[in-house]
């Protein structure tokens, strides 16, 4: 609907022109525009009436609704990125403790690379990922840190799906989705019953770009969905 409105104010501005009294205005005059403008004069009233009422009203529309809900969305396009990046920073770092039980202090952000992720967890055939999961299963504490972290960032999500209006249908989906899987992940006795293997299955899908069912991914897709907000 917007770029409907957008070309519509581009035909009523050609339409002001051409139904003006005045062929061209006088800061025209003399530039590559004036023999286009003067060929469509025909100087009809009603036409120029017309398209002053709707470059008027299309101008209040950008102003007072566009503008503010262009600005607004931004907002929290941006802040569910920041947050995003919270998040993989925050259950790296759980991972870590978890593991090792420490690390250094920028290791947590030079892990939210996926590539790095993969080559440091994959090292010794993967022995420092099965000493995630087997911290995991002996400290229930970390456990719960991660399913925080999760529900901060499905809450995150929440929000911007309230007070967004999404036209995006993907991104929309995405977002229920991801949701959905955090929910589960907390609440359903399916994955509850072993709750390590489906929260590290659902964790290393986000962070090593990897998907069960097409393999390695070159991008990511909620950084992806959030773009598109």
């Amino acid at each position: 609907m917007k770029y409907f409105l957008i070309f519509l104010a581009i035909i009523a501005t050609f339409g002001l022109f051409s139904g003006a009294s005045e062929p061209v205005i006088t800061p025209l005059k003399g530039t590559w525009v004036e023999p286009i403008l003067q060929s469509l004069h025909i100087g009809n009233s009603i036409l120029f009436n017309l398209c002053v009422a709707y470059l008027g009203s299309f101008f209040f529309w950008a102003l007072v609704v566009q503008y503010p809900e262009a600005k607004r969305r931004k907002l929290l396009r941006d802040n569910l990125s920041q947050q995003y990046q919270q998040f993989k920073e925050s259950v790296i770092q759980v991972l870590l403790w978890s593991s090792v039980g420490g690390h250094d202090t920028q290791l947590p952000k030079k892990l939210c690379d996926h590539v790095e992720f993969r080559t440091y967890f994959d090292a010794n055939d993967k022995q420092r990922w099965y000493d995630v999961l087997n911290g995991l299963n002996n400290r229930n504490d970390f456990l719960q840190d991660l399913l925080f972290e999760m529900e901060l960032l499905a809450s995150e999500v929440n929000y911007v799906l309230n007070n967004v209006a999404i036209q995006d249908a993907r991104v929309h989906q995405s977002f229920k989705l991801l949701n959905e899987n955090i929910n589960r992940l907390k609440n359903s006795s399916v994955y509850t019953d072993d709750p390590v293997k489906y929260v590290g299955n659902f964790l290393w899908g986000i962070l090593a770009r990897w998907s069960f069912i097409d393999g390695q991914q070159q991008d990511d897709f909620l950084e992806l969905m959030i773009k598109k907000v």
